[in-house]
């Protein structure tokens, strides 16, 4: 399943020295409500900025990754 969304905000920080990012989000049709998702960094673009509109992937309730909306949408 995918949902169109913003990015809220993003905390950066390595494991065992593989990078990974804390990404905040809302959904677009609920923007008052901010969800977090950690994920390592083949699983979103790393060029993302705060105010994007993304597209998040779930599979069974758990983010998959967050990418960069089309332009498109």
């Amino acid at each position: 399943m995918t949902v169109e969304g913003t990015l809220e905000g993003m905390q950066r920080y390595t494991i065992h020295g593989g990078p990974y990012a804390r990404l905040f989000f809302s959904h677009a049709d609920d923007p008052g409500t901010i969800i977090q998702a950690q994920l390592p960094e083949e699983s979103w673009d790393g060029d993302l900025e705060v105010g994007d509109r993304i597209v998040i992937t779930y599979l069974l309730k758990t983010v998959m990754e967050i990418r960069r909306a089309p332009s498109h949408l």
